[in-house]
């Protein structure tokens, strides 16, 4: 009777069963596995109950991300026509120098405003950008940097995609912050290269670098999620879009060297960036990025 009692609960989405029958026969057996069977049943529906949270969790942070791009595109808009505008002016009175400047900051204006939303663009327009942001920022900073590009022969940067908007706040990052304190001299390189079956996107810069203290926190920020802080937002921001686009938690790796400098490392699994076409690709969310392959020492910080 006990047994077919804590059945008919169960039956009835009714899990709390306080009953129990002991003893070594088959009916104990069977009221054992009941208890069992249960345990599972109300794991389970915890798990989807927790499952459903995070859904909605990820649905409102969707629609108030759209919420803010609709409301943020309305003066970028305008901000590029009168750009354009004061461009076409200035070129007309002859100020070349002027006109060439404010062409390239509605390019990357324009840019930002094509990718507000995108899923993927080339790795090739991608670099487009982070140049012409190079090209702006030496206008304003004359002989305190230069930059480097070394893309190696096997990178076929038209055909690779990428998430948008990744590499130019990383390199942004360099210039104003590991070169912050070099007058003169000071150097950016972007070196892009395959090694096995992986992609890599380094960023390095030959400034002041950090202590092992100070590389410790910035690696605990871009982990942590933490809107108290002011600094290390956009390295949280990018290495949390990469994570929820690519899988895996270790797609972005800081290595520094106080007195030398700071190298800021993407690494992708090269099947997820081979569908240009705005397609997640067959890797989406493996998180095999996780397993960086060892790199020659050459090519490794140390």
């Amino acid at each position: 009777m006990t047994l077919r009692h804590a059945m008919h609960q169960a039956s009835n989405e009714d899990y709390e069963i306080t009953a129990s029958v002991s003893g070594q026969d088959e009916l104990s057996e069977a009221f054992s596995d009941l208890e069992t069977m249960v345990r599972n049943i109300k794991r389970k529906d915890a798990e989807m109950y927790e499952a459903r949270i995070k859904e909605k969790e990820l649905v409102n942070r969707q629609q108030e991300m759209e919420f803010k791009m609709l409301a943020s595109q309305i003066n970028p808009h305008f901000l590029y026509n009168t750009l354009e505008t004061i461009r076409m002016k200035a070129f007309t009175a002859g100020d070349r120098e002027a006109a060439g400047a404010i062409k390239m900051l509605g390019k990357s204006l324009r840019y930002v405003l094509d990718n507000t939303g995108t899923v993927v663009t080339t790795l090739e327009k991608e670099l487009e950008h982070v140049e012409n942001y190079l090209a702006i920022q030496k206008l304003r900073f004359g002989e305190k940097f230069n930059s480097f590009f070394e893309v190696e022969e096997d990178v076929e940067a038209e055909k690779l995609s990428i998430i948008p908007l990744i590499l130019q706040p990383i390199v942004e990052n360099a210039l104003l912050h590991g070169l912050e304190e070099v007058e003169s001299g000071g150097e950016i390189r972007i070196h892009l290269y395959i090694r096995e079956e992986f992609f890599f996107m380094d960023v390095e810069d030959n400034g002041c670098g950090m202590k092992e203290e100070a590389l410790e926190e910035l690696r605990r920020n871009i982990d942590v999620k933490d809107f108290g802080r002011s600094k290390s937002i956009g390295l949280y921001n990018i290495n949390q879009r990469l994570n929820l686009h690519y899988g895996g938690s270790r797609n972005m790796r800081i290595y520094s060297e106080e007195g030398k400098g700071t190298t800021v490392r993407l690494t992708f699994f090269l099947k997820d960036l081979t569908a240009a076409d705005g397609h997640y690709p067959a890797g989406y969310g493996t998180g095999r990025a996780d397993t960086e392959p060892a790199l020659p020492v050459s090519e490794s910080w140390n």
